[in-house]
């Protein structure tokens, strides 16, 4: 399926490019988000939806401090869960969930999601850091690196984390 995929892609893709060089138009934007997944787990945000909104409080500027801290949240944080229900998909015993956070629009290189700039009066030099508290550590999630991942073990008779 994701070759498929791919190579359906690559083929938009070279018919785009062909298509710019041979016409002398104005152009517009595309933007292409979405998920390809070869299982049947369900996440759910808050044992809500897939998808969630987290609203935060507002924070004063004596509130925030300087720079995101791994080992501590920052002003005002929000807790919220993200759950995994594999039940559906019958894994194997011993299984893992496996959980990596990226933004396609507000990640940066420091591991934190950039503040909307096109919304009114935004707030300048403000991320938004996310951090995984398992008991009483406390580590920044690194938002678009591949290499930092988040393992849970499915637990052996509802198969969710």
């Amino acid at each position: 399926m994701s070759k498929k995929l791919g190579f359906a892609l690559s083929g938009l893709m070279l018919a785009m490019v062909a298509g710019t060089a041979s016409a002398d138009m104005d152009g517009g934007q595309l933007n292409i988000s979405g998920l390809v997944v070869d299982n049947t787990c369900e996440t759910r945000v808050d044992g809500g939806n897939k998808d969630g909104l987290i609203l935060l409080q507002t924070a004063t500027v004596g509130e925030i401090d300087a720079g995101v801290l791994n080992d501590t949240v920052g002003a005002k944080a929000k807790p919220f869960s993200i759950t995994v229900d594999c039940s559906k998909a019958n894994p194997n015993p011993g299984s893992t969930a496996k959980m990596t956070f990226g933004s396609v629009f507000f990640g940066n290189s420091k591991g934190t999601l950039n503040n909307d700039m096109s919304i009114n009066n935004p707030s300048d030099g403000v991320n938004i850091a996310l951090h995984n508290i398992d008991g009483s550590t406390i580590k920044q999630v690194q938002i678009n690196n591949p290499g930092d991942v988040y393992t849970k073990a499915l637990d052996a008779t509802t198969k969710s984390a």
